[in-house]
């Protein structure tokens, strides 16, 4: 019993000096993780991966905005994604607070 209550101390003492820095790499993590969910796509310069990363957006939609944008110009209003072949008013209302200019 009394060589059982010092390695309870020690391991109680490691477990709780290491909690803190598990804790902050967590808060890190999410913090990166809720950043990259802030950060608006840029439609006029995005590549295909990055445009598939809006919410509906896969491959064949990707391809379809740079093919308006190569063709057309630069956006110069969220409005006009709705001019892209696949992507209706319901599509734009989806990706408007997650795309910029």
């Amino acid at each position: 019993m009394k060589k059982i209550i010092p390695l309870l101390l020690l391991s109680s003492t490691i477990l709780f000096s290491i909690s803190p820095v598990v804790l902050a790499n967590s808060v890190v993590d999410k913090t990166q993780t809720m950043q990259m969910k802030i950060q608006k796509i840029n439609v006029n310069t995005a590549t295909l991966d990055e445009l598939m990363a809006l919410p509906g957006v896969g491959a064949k939609k990707a391809a379809a905005i740079v093919e308006y944008r190569d063709k057309m110009g630069k956006f110069t209003s969220l409005e006009q994604l709705a001019d892209v072949k696949g992507i209706g008013k319901k599509m734009l209302e989806k990706m408007k607070d997650h795309v910029s200019l």
